[in-house]
C-alpha cells in the first residue's frame, strides 16, 4: 500500500522531497511522520478497519494525510467538496465520520468531526505513535467514490485493496513515473484520477506537488512538474491562453479524460505546451480501460494490459470486432456493485462486465473506440446523430473553448438543435458562419453563450443541465 511505499522512500531516501504544499518543502521521512500522527489521530476518534470516513477540507495537505492514514488503517475514504451542497448528502450519511472543516456541508451527517486549525496543530504536533498499518488484505476498503451522474443520479462504489493495488502497477508503468517525477494535482481528490496518480508517484519516490496560489499553467512552469491533469476544455483554453513568449516546460505529460481530446488539440497542446497527451478512457467503476497518445485519425484507444472490451447487441449478445453495439468493459481494478443500489447494480453489472451505457465497437487488435452514449441520441427530424461527434467537430474546428450539444422542442414541439459555447473569441456573425456549413443537414440551430459548460468534477458533460442552461438563455433573448 501507498504508506508502506512512503516508509521505504523515507529509510532510502531520507533527503528525498516527498510534498511540496504551497512552497513548503515536506522530505520522505516528514511526510512519514505527519502519516503516522493522523492514523494516530483516527485511531483515537474510534475508527478502525473496515470504517468508513468523508474529508472535507480545502487544506490539500492534509486532505492527502487523512486519506493515506486511512488507507494505512484499512478505514475506507470518500472526499467531498464545499461547493457540493446537497450533492453528498448520500456520502456523508453512509459513513462512520465526517471529518470537515465548518464551512463545508454537514447534511446527512451521523457523526463528525470538525477541522479547525486548533485541532489540526494539535495533531501535527503529537509524537509518532509508531502506528502500523492494520492490515494488507485485499478486501480492505480503499477509497469511497461518487459517479459523475451519467448513468442518473450518482452512485457510490467501494475500491478495495486489491482493485487499488492492480491499478497502481499498471498505471506506474504506463505513465512512467519515477523518482524524477514531480506530479501537480490539478484536480480535486473527489476525482478517482487524481489520488490515483498522486499515489503512484509517492510510490515511486516522486515528489507530489500542491499547490493554490496559483493557476495550473504558472505552477507547471514554477514547480518544473512533469506530470498533470487536465479535461480537455481545460487543456483547450490553456493552450489558448499561452502568451507569445511561453518557453515550452523540458518534459511534461498530459492526462486528459471525460471527453475526446480532438486532433487539432492534441496538436496545439504537443507543439506548445506538453511533451506528450494521454487521452485516457474510463470510469469511476471500473477506472482506466483504454488510452491513447495520439489522435490517429480514426479515434482509436488501446486497451489497457489486463483490460477487456466486448461490443453486444440488444439482447446482450457478442457481436463481431468492427461492429457497433453497446460496450462492456472488464478490468482486474473495477468494482463489482453500487453500494445499497441493487436495482442499478443489476442494470450496469452483468455476467462479470460492467456496461457503462456508451456506444462503439471493439477491433481484433485491442483498439476500442467509443461513439458516444446510447441515450445521448439526438433526433432531429429522424436524423439521428451523436452529440459527443458534433462537439469533437466544433472543438476541433476552434469554434469556442468548450462546447455542448443538446437538442430542445420549438413551440410547435419540433426537436432543434441547440449549440452552447463558452470561451469565445468571435462576435455572433463569426461564429454563425463557423457553425453553419457542418450543420447544414440538420436544419435550423441555435447558439447559446454560457459562461461555462456544465460538467462534473471528472469532465462528464452534465447533459440534462445543459438543457437547462440553454432553454434558460434561449428564453430570455
Amino acid at each position: 500500500m501507498t504508506v508502506d511505499h512512503v516508509a521505504r522512500q523515507a529509510a532510502e531516501r531520507p533527503d528525498a522531497t516527498a510534498v511540496v504544499h504551497d512552497g513548503r518543502v515536506v522530505s520522505y521521512p516528514e511526510f512519514h511522520r505527519d502519516i503516522r500522527k493522523v492514523m494516530g489521530a483516527l485511531r483515537a476518534l474510534g475508527l478502525a478497519r473496515g470504517n468508513s470516513v468523508a474529508v472535507g477540507t480545502d487544506d490539500l495537505y492534509l486532505h492527502w494525510l487523512l486519506l493515506l492514514a486511512s488507507e494505512g488503517l484499512g478505514i475506507g475514504a470518500g472526499s467531498f467538496l464545499a461547493s457540493e451542497g446537497e450533492i453528498g448528502t448520500r456520502l456523508r450519511a453512509s459513513v462512520d465520520l465526517v471529518i470537515a472543516e465548518p464551512h463545508f456541508p454537514a447534511t446527512g451527517s451521523r457523526r463528525r468531526q470538525m477541522i479547525t486549525p486548533d485541532w489540526t496543530r494539535g495533531v501535527l504536533a503529537l509524537a509518532p505513535a509508531g502506528e502500523k498499518v492494520a492490515s494488507t488484505a485485499p478486501e480492505d476498503p480503499v477509497r469511497l467514490l461518487r459517479t459523475s451522474g451519467t448513468l442518473g443520479p450518482p452512485k457510490q462504489v467501494m475500491v478495495l485493496r486489491r482493485m487499488h493495488e492492480a491499478l497502481m502497477a499498471e498505471g506506474i508503468a504506463c505513465f512512467g513515473l519515477n523518482p524524477r517525477s514531480r506530479y501537480l494535482q490539478s484536480m480535486p481528490l473527489v476525482v478517482r484520477a487524481a489520488y490515483d496518480f498522486g499515489s503512484g508517484c509517492l510510490r515511486m519516490g516522486g515528489t507530489l506537488v500542491l499547490e493554490s496560489r496559483m493557476d495550473t499553467l504558472a505552477a507547471i512552469g514554477v514547480h518544473d512538474a512533469t506530470h498533470a491533469i487536465y479535461l480537455p476544455a481545460q487543456l483547450n483554453a490553456a493552450v489558448e491562453g499561452l502568451a507569445a513568449d511561453f518557453v515550452k516546460p523540458r518534459e511534461l505529460t498530459i492526462l486528459c479524460f471525460g471527453a475526446d481530446v480532438p486532433r487539432a488539440l492534441h496538436e496545439k497542446a504537443t507543439r506548445r505546451l506538453a511533451t506528450a497527451v494521454c487521452d485516457l478512457y474510463g470510469t469511476v467503476e471500473v477506472g482506466a480501460v483504454s488510452v491513447a497518445w495520439g489522435d490517429d485519425g480514426e479515434g482509436l484507444g488501446t486497451l489497457w494490459p489486463g483490460s477487456e472490451a466486448q461490443v453486444v447487441d440488444e439482447q446482450d449478445r457478442a457481436l463481431p470486432p468492427g461492429k457497433v453495439g453497446h460496450i462492456g468493459v472488464k478490468t482486474p481494478w473495477m468494482c463489482e456493485r453500487y453500494l445499497e443500489d441493487p436495482a442499478a447494480t443489476r442494470r450496469h453489472f452483468r455476467d462479470g462486465w460492467f456496461y457503462p451505457g456508451d456506444v462503439g465497437l471493439a477491433r481484433a487488435d485491442r483498439k476500442l473506440k467509443v461513439l458516444g452514449r446510447a441515450d445521448d441520441l439526438i433526433n432531429i427530424g429522424g436524423q439521428k446523430f451523436q452529440p459527443a461527434a458534433l462537439e469533437a467537430w466544433l472543438v476541433n474546428r476552434e469554434v469556442a473553448g468548450d462546447v455542448g450539444v443538446c437538442s430542445l422542442p420549438n413551440q410547435d414541439g419540433v426537436e432543434e438543435l441547440c449549440i452552447a459555447v463558452s470561451g469565445v473569441r468571435h462576435d455572433d456573425q463569426a461564429l454563425n458562419d463557423r457553425i453553419q456549413g457542418a450543420f447544414q443537414q440538420t436544419g435550423r440551430f441555435h447558439i447559446a453563450r454560457l459562461d461555462s459548460i456544465p460538467r462534473s468534477p471528472n469532465g462528464k458533460l452534465q447533459r440534462q443541465r445543459l438543457k437547462e442552461e440553454v432553454e434558460r438563455v434561449l428564453r430570455s433573448r
